[in-house]
Parts: C-alpha cells; structure tokens; sequence
C-alpha cells in the first residue's frame, strides 16, 4: 500500500511538472512570436523653398524742374535807380560780351542806394579834391551809391582801362563819407541796362552804344 502511494504522489508531481512547463513554453512562444509591424512613418515632403521677393527697382526720383532763366531787360538811354540799404563794397570788375560791356560792384550785404545815368563827354570831378578827370572814349556814365559803410576799408582796384569796344575806361572818382562814386568812358551814345543780383548781392552795370 505504502509503495502504490508514494507512487501515486511522484505521478502528480511529474503531472504538475509537465502542465507547469506547458505553461512556461506558451509564454516564451508569446514572447517570440512575430512582433506586430511598427508603422513606418510615411516621408515628409520637403517643404518647397518660398522664392524671397525680388527687390523692386528704386523709383526713379522726378528730374527737379529747373527755373527758366528770365530774360535781361531791355537796353535804355534813361537814368536808373534803386536800393536803399546802407552796404559794404568788396569788388569791381569789368568785362567784355557779345554787343555791350559791364561794370560790376560787389557787396558784403544788400544793394546801396545807388544812381546810374549818361552823361555828355568823358570829363569828371572827382570828390573831395574837386580835380577834373577825363577818361577814353566818346561820351560817359555816372553811378553813385550810399551809403557805404567801411568806406575806408575798400581795397579793389580803383581804374580800368580795358579799352573794349564800347567801355574804354573806369575809374573810382569817389570814396569818402559813405559815398562812392565810378564813372565810365564809352565809344558812342551809352545806352544801359542794370541789374541786380543775389548771393552775392552785386549792382550789374551793362552798357551798348549807339554810333
């Protein structure tokens, strides 16, 4: 009876045994079997490159209107007059152009009183000394101007003889208390034209001739 038993006993643990490594296997074929496919990630188109703007040309700034130049006025064979306000002369010159000459007095400031007129003869007095003076050519013209002021710091020339066709001489026959005074020799009947200028402030003295 004692042999039947302990045989019996050994079955059931041998029986055990089997259903345990049944049960062991069954995990293990879990663990290898075939893994579930991972999803592969579908590729990401790459992103197309967005053109940069193009710069655009740079507006062609508008050509800035430039003024007309005004026509000079006409020649006269009358007196002229103008300014008023007391100023420094810093410059004479005289030059040549095609049908009249000129006489140009510069300024430190505005336009002096001034006065421009023809005169019969090419003789003159000069102040303060009251000498007499008769310059080139046939006939003359007288410009005064006041007041100036640092009359005696004046130090441009005093004469020209350019001997032009129409303005023969020029000469400074006054500089004395704010009064400066230049009269010119012309070959003719002077006939004159003046004008001011800007920047600097300039008298304009153009003188044509008639026979």
């Amino acid at each position: 009876m004692k042999t039947a038993h302990v045989t019996s006993r050994a079955v059931r643990i041998i029986a055990v045994s089997f259903a345990l490594t049944l049960v062991g296997c069954g995990a293990n074929s879990a663990t290898l079997g075939p893994s579930s496919p991972t999803a592969t990630p579908s590729a990401t188109s790459s992103p197309t490159a967005t053109p940069s703007p193009q710069d655009s040309a740079s507006p062609t700034a508008a050509p800035t209107s430039q003024p007309t130049p005004q026509p000079l006025p006409v020649f006269s064979c009358a007196d002229a007059s103008g300014g008023g306000t007391a100023s420094e002369v810093v410059a004479v010159r005289v030059g040549q152009h095609d049908g009249y000459d000129r006489l140009v007095i510069e300024f430190n400031g505005p336009i002096p009183a001034y006065s421009v007129k023809g005169r019969s003869g090419t003789s003159f007095t000069t102040s303060p000394k009251g000498q007499t003076v008769t310059l080139g050519g046939t006939n003359g013209v007288l410009i005064v101007m006041h007041s100036i002021v640092n009359w005696t710091s004046y130090s441009g020339p005093y004469a020209f003889e350019p001997n032009f066709p129409i303005l023969r001489e020029a000469r400074q026959i006054e500089n004395f208390e704010g009064y400066q005074q230049w009269a010119l020799g012309i070959q003719g009947t002077p006939c004159i034209r003046v004008t001011t200028l800007t920047l600097p402030s300039r008298l304009v003295v153009d003188v044509a001739a008639t026979p």
